[in-house]
């Protein structure tokens, strides 16, 4: 039989048609985005974010932007020259100032207005298509593509924003002749899943011939009355079969110094990871800086001898040419932009992959 099967697949010769024994998940995936967390990449049992639509959700301010951002400043740094990253932007909050402070390279990256999910598919579609255009001018190979959705829950459909500029108009008239409001008019059940949904099918067959990072924002609210801390999205729920990796985000505390907050712990949880593993871990988010290294990398990176204790409290790297003994210290090296911070994160980043 088996030798029935090597026959049959090589009368296809392609990539389409394989054996399962030769399908390789990672080997398949030619690009990786590391999350900022060595913790969470390892907990994931990945190198970061894969090719593929990933959702992270959560309430507000519990660091999903912070966490995409940092997503899309190390893939830019991966692909100095084929990243195209491109915000999708449905609420115009995107805070220049910020991206800046976590050290993003703000002129390698596009944003695209949203007025709704339809206009959206169309102009990623354009994107795509114009950006692969002018690689093949100036014979640069061929784009990669990080995309951040902000957000889900903030795009309309088209039939709901022409809903809602039909029942303006009709209020502003009743308004004026002092009428009652009503007979307003709804939108179609369903538009904006069934478009948002046919959208990321798009991607998906996309990603079949191109590289392709999409990551999805999806504002979170508590379900009123609920016992359990059960949660919902504006965005609906039609997301939850298509992502790769789902993950949700949820601020479980705050780190003081001189009782003023300057980082936030945000635990993450894995709803889904096509990878396997589901292991909760909790980030640090160090205000205006974005995710640096957790209690828990420290202590591997002190296992592995990767950093020195010397003490009770004294930790150093590199012989001493960066230590500090107190979380004022260990915050004031990232505030200060210690090169050698990044030099640490990348050596247990390597150890947690060997």
């Amino acid at each position: 039989m088996g030798n029935f099967i090597d026959k049959l697949v090589k009368k296809f010769n392609s990539e389409d048609v394989i054996k399962f024994s030769e399908k390789d998940g990672f080997r398949e995936i030619k690009s990786w985005c590391h999350t900022g967390s060595p913790e969470l990449d390892f907990n994931l049992r990945t190198f970061g974010f894969p090719t593929g639509i990933v959702e992270i959700a959560g309430k507000s301010r519990s660091g999903k932007t912070t966490m995409a951002l940092m997503a899309m400043k190390y893939f830019l740094k991966d692909h100095p020259k084929d990243g195209v990253a491109i915000i999708l932007s449905s609420e115009n909050r995107d805070n220049k100032d910020y991206a800046l402070q976590l050290g993003i390279d703000v002129n390698r990256i596009i944003i695209v207005k949203i007025r709704y999910v339809e206009k959206m598919f169309l102009q990623v579609k354009k994107l795509i298509e114009d950006c692969q255009t002018i690689f093949d001018e100036e014979k640069l190979g061929n784009p990669v593509f990080f995309f951040m959705w902000d957000s889900l829950g903030a795009t309309l459909s088209k039939s709901e924003l022409d809903t809602m500029e039909e029942n303006t108009k009709t209020l502003t008239k009743k308004m004026d002749k002092g009428d009652d409001i009503t007979d307003l008019k709804h939108e179609k059940m369903g538009s904006f899943a069934k478009s948002a949904k046919m959208f990321c099918k798009f991607l998906l067959g996309e990603m079949y011939s191109r590289i392709i990072h999409f990551v999805i924002l999806n504002h979170q609210y508590d379900v009123m009355g609920s016992m359990t801390g059960a949660r919902k999205s504006t965005g609906g729920e039609w997301i939850e079969l298509l992502p790769c990796i789902r993950l949700s985000l949820t601020l479980v505390g705050h780190e003081k110094i001189d009782d003023e907050e300057v980082a936030q712990l945000t635990a993450v949880k894995v709803v889904k990871n096509d990878f396997g593993t589901r292991k909760k871990t909790v980030l640090r988010i160090l205000l205006g800086q974005g995710i640096v290294l957790s209690d828990e990398d420290i202590t591997y990176a002190i296992e592995e001898g990767i950093l020195k204790k010397e003490g009770a409290k004294k930790i150093s790297f590199l012989n001493g040419k960066v230590k500090w003994s107190s979380p004022r210290e260990f915050f004031a090296l990232y505030n200060q932009k210690n090169p050698l911070m990044g030099v640490l994160e990348n050596k247990i980043r390597k150890a947690r992959q060997s």
